[in-house]
């Protein structure tokens, strides 16, 4: 078949056919019948109506003004009025636009290939015909022509429409397939309607047989195309109106036209073609669109046959046998698929070729009509020879009725399950090597949106996966990386996959700063296109404040000097202290050998070597293997000469792995401290004498201090018994003048117990002869104890005492006696030193390492000149000695010798006049 497109014919072809317009009007006016008013066949107008269906419609006004001066003219030289002309020609140019509209309303390019396009070809005949005969038979009206105006009528409709019906046709099928082949038989038939038709409408031709060749256009229709039919008809109804218009054939008998006239003869002729035209068109569009619908049933056969038998996918037919599925057909491609032989699966039940849980209650129900198809994912069954295969299956029905057929198409995924299987595996590796890689990693979309984050980024940062995902990097607390580092990565076709390294800072969850080396990098797919970015941060805080505490450490006004040795004996770095030691300038110590600073002679004296290079190998290989060496005064020599004795250290410098890097010279120029020292030895040595001789001195006056006291104390402590006996009258009663005297004796009395007693701790603390108890001791119990110790104090007295413990436990390693004594001589103090309606107050607390005890109160206070002298032996200040407030001036000496015993310390601010403050430390017990 060859397909011809339809095109707008152009103003050549147009002016051609007006041409024939002109040509058939005038040979069709001119063979009319004579006296006829009107033409019995007038193929004009079909050629017309063919015209106006394939001009644009811009043509049309100029085509019918055209076309009525075209027919005006015809008329006139057939031998017509001119106003009948005229009436004529708007007439056959009124149905042409017509005509041509009602083809034109479904499509711009009217065809025949449709039944709908043959009943538009119909109307428009029909339609076209009534328009020219409105038009022409108001001729007889008018006056302007012979005849009666409904023979007119009818003929007009006869002629015109037979000539739309029989001629459009022709221009119609010129778009339309061209059936190739039965050249000869078409040969055949052309020549056996022509020759017939020359019989049946021959001159002398009387016979009624004008049905003969109405076989001919059926026989086009039946074996022919559309095409073939339209020109044949054309043919037909030309030469039966050109014989029947000469009184040939049935139509033109003179007898007939004595009975009915020329005009209804004339109309019999055209009904004649009409009959024809409805016999033949339709049948030959019915036979070509079965033609057609046969060829696309084949193709689409064909096609399927292909497609299952050519198909890169496996496809089986199945057709129900009771409960179960069997395989009628399969394609080559199931067969691979399978891996068995086709023989072997052919009638094999859909259960047995393929493993699944629900296949078998899906064949039956897929049998029984309940499920009209069903997809899944199978393994291969028993009866396939490969070993290991897995499929996507989609059952379908394909027909119903007492046989159902069914289809099932196969999909081998064995490579991608195996795939996934590993790319499942992949992932969970991925997953396990980011969650245990002990830095930050960022994984980013190509927008820089944060998709997932390893579980070392939370450990090191504080942030969760919530905090950061979905978020672009960027506008994160880490600022990982930037929209143009994004850009340069993803965008910059010169990198080459080379990966951005960039350091900055980034802010914790804490809120603590860290210094991050960033590396990002693009991930690609196997096609080379970009999935991800992966950013890496490397927490390098920690080396950052290394390396700027050594660059400020060599850069440093310091005296020690510092040089770095490489491993083959020459300096690589040397600091301010070296160089203002040597006088050399950096540039000039920098790779010249060690041994250059070192006094030669000496050198290889100690390392009994012959030459400097060897003597400074052999001092750095007994590094190397001892890890320090050449300890002890050096003799170094400047760049003036000048020679200065340096207490220097070498030791071996190693990085991480233990591999050894070089060597670092620590050195102090220690000349004058030499000097120094030889002065010093000798008054050493005679300090050292009368330390001694203080040493045995302070031991006899501790020895004299503890007999005296133990001395006093007994004598003491009986006066004061006997003294109190005498007070309260159980041997005599005293008199009244006497009870002021014994009082005095009592209070002198216990004085001097208490400074016994003070004497004997003191002189047991200062001999290291006290006992301490080392226990766990809540100091909250200490605070209470005390609360009531000191009840007999306030006896008499205005003041507003206040204690305030934290209500958790304050527990300290110590002896409870020992640190209950403390307590009580700052408040036994702060109560003796602070007048009527003043204010002690107590509190006890801890912080993170110590617990801290206050004592504060409103008292006299102290001179801030005496506050240095506060822990000596008998110290009093000078306001206690102006009011002569009693005490030993022991107290505060006790309490300090306890609290450092105790690891502690005590500190006292005060202000004359405005009180003091005493606050003890002490270090909290291990948990």
């Amino acid at each position: 078949m060859e397909k011809v497109t339809a095109r707008a014919v152009g103003w050549p072809v147009t002016l051609l056919v007006l041409l024939a317009i002109l040509a058939v009007g005038t040979t069709s006016v001119i063979l009319s019948h004579e006296g006829a008013p009107v033409a019995t066949f007038w193929p004009a107008a079909g050629i017309t109506v063919a015209l106006f269906c394939f001009s644009p419609h811009r043509r049309w006004p100029l085509l019918w003004l055209l076309v009525v001066g075209l027919s005006v003219v015809a008329n006139a030289a057939g031998g017509r009025e001119i106003p009948a002309a005229v009436l004529y020609g708007v007439g056959n140019a009124t149905e042409a636009v017509v005509a041509g509209y009602v083809l034109r309303q479904a499509t711009d390019r009217p065809r025949l290939e449709g039944q709908d396009d043959f009943l538009r070809l119909l109307l428009a005949s029909v339609v076209g015909g009534a328009t020219a005969a409105v038009f022409i038979g108001a001729a007889p009206l008018l006056g302007w022509s012979d005849g009666a105006v409904l023979a007119t009528f009818g003929s007009i409709v006869a002629s015109h429409g037979a000539a739309v019906l029989v001629l459009v046709p022709v221009a119609l099928t010129f778009g339309q397939e061209r059936r190739r082949g039965r050249g000869a038989e078409l040969a055949v038939q052309c020549a056996a309607l022509g020759l017939t038709t020359l019989l049946v409408f021959g001159p002398e031709q009387h016979l009624p047989l004008t049905f003969v060749p109405l076989l001919f256009p059926v026989w086009a229709a039946l074996r022919f195309d559309v095409r073939v039919v339209s020109w044949q008809l054309a043919f037909l109804g030309l030469a039966v109106s050109l014989l029947s218009s000469r009184e040939s054939g049935p139509f033109g008998v003179p007898s007939l036209l004595d009975d009915i006239g020329a005009q209804a003869a004339g109309s019999l002729t055209q009904a004649y073609m009409l009959v024809t035209a409805l016999l033949s068109l339709p049948l030959a569009i019915a036979v070509q669109q079965r033609a057609a619908l046969l060829r696309r049933i084949s193709a689409d056969e064909r096609l399927f046959r292909r497609n299952f038998t050519e198909s890169l996918s496996g496809m089986l037919f199945l057709s129900s046998d009771g409960d179960r599925l069997r395989v009628v057909d399969l394609n080559h491609a199931a067969v691979a698929m399978l891996g068995g032989r086709r023989e072997r699966l052919m009638g094999c039940a859909l259960d047995e070729v393929l493993r699944h849980d629900e296949l078998l209650g899906v064949s039956r129900r897929l049998a029984e009509g309940s499920l009209d198809g069903w997809r899944g994912q199978a393994d291969l069954g028993a009866v396939t020879e490969r070993r290991h295969g897995r499929v996507n299956l989609a059952l379908s029905l394909l027909s119903g009725g007492r046989h159902p057929v069914f289809s099932a198409q196969l999909l081998d995924v064995t490579a991608e399950y195996d795939a996934r299987r590993r790319l499942e595996s992949a992932e969970k590796l991925t997953s396990a090597t980011l969650d245990t890689t002990a830095c930050i990693i960022l994984l980013t979309d190509l927008e820089g949106r944060i998709v997932r984050v390893n579980a070392a980024t939370t450990d090191l940062t504080g942030y969760a996966a919530d905090d950061l995902v979905g978020r672009p990097v960027w506008d994160t607390p880490l600022a990982a990386t930037s929209p143009a580092d994004l850009q340069a990565l993803l965008l910059w076709p010169n990198r080459s996959g080379a990966p951005v390294v960039r350091e900055g800072d980034a802010v914790a969850s804490s809120g603590e700063r860290m210094r991050i080396v960033w590396n990002s990098n693009v991930v690609r797919d196997e096609l080379g296109f970009a999935t991800y970015v992966v950013i890496t941060g490397v927490d390098v805080t920690a080396e950052r404040a290394s390396a700027g505490l050594v660059t400020h450490l060599m850069q440093a006004a310091i005296s020690t000097a510092l040089i770095g040795i490489g491993s083959d004996g020459r300096i690589t770095v040397a600091n301010t202290g070296a160089r203002q030691l040597l006088g050399f300038e950096e540039q000039e110590l920098v790779g010249s050998p060690f041994h250059r600073i070192l006094d030669h002679a000496e050198l290889l004296e100690r390392t009994s070597a012959t030459d400097a290079d060897q003597a400074l190998a052999l001092l750095l290989a007994e590094i190397q293997v001892t890890g320090e060496g050449g300890a002890g005064d050096w003799t170094w020599v400047s760049r003036t000469g000048r020679r200065s004795i340096v207490s220097m250290s070498l030791s071996a410098a190693e990085d991480s792995s233990a591999v050894n890097v070089g060597f670092l010279c620590v050195g102090r120029d220690v000349t004058e401290q030499r000097h120094s020292q030889e002065l010093l030895v000798t008054a050493l040595e005679k300090e050292r004498e009368a330390v001694d001789r203080l040493r045995a001195l302070d031991e006899a006056k501790n020895e004299f201090v503890s007999t005296v006291s133990h001395e006093l104390r007994t004598p003491v402590t009986s006066i004061v018994g006997y003294t109190e006996m005498l007070l309260d009258g159980s041997i005599v009663e005293p008199r009244p003048e006497q009870q002021s005297m014994l009082g005095t004796i009592a209070r002198n009395g216990q004085r001097l117990i208490v400074l016994c007693n003070d004497l004997l701790v003191l002189s047991g603390l200062d001999g290291g002869n006290t006992r301490w108890e080392r226990e766990t001791h809540d100091l909250a119990a200490t605070v209470h104890a005390s609360e009531e110790s000191l009840k007999p104090l306030l006896t008499g007295r205005r003041l507003e005492v206040a204690f305030e413990v934290v209500p958790h436990p304050v527990l300290v390693t110590g002896d409870p006696v020992q640190l209950e004594r403390v307590l009580m001589n700052l408040l036994s103090n702060a109560v003796k030193f602070t007048a009527d309606g003043g204010s002690v107050s107590c509190r006890l607390g801890a912080d993170r390492t110590h617990a801290v005890l206050e004592v504060r109160d409103t008292g006299i206070g102290i001179p801030v000149a005496e506050q240095a002298g506060l822990f000596t032996k008998f110290f009093r200040s000078s306001i206690t000695q102006k009011l002569a407030i009693q005490g030993t001036g022991l107290g505060l000496s006790i309490v300090d010798a306890i609290v450092k015993a105790h690891d502690g310390e005590i500190a006292v601010a005060s202000d004359p006049g405005r009180g003091t403050t005493v606050t003890v430390r002490l270090p909290l017990a291990a948990r």
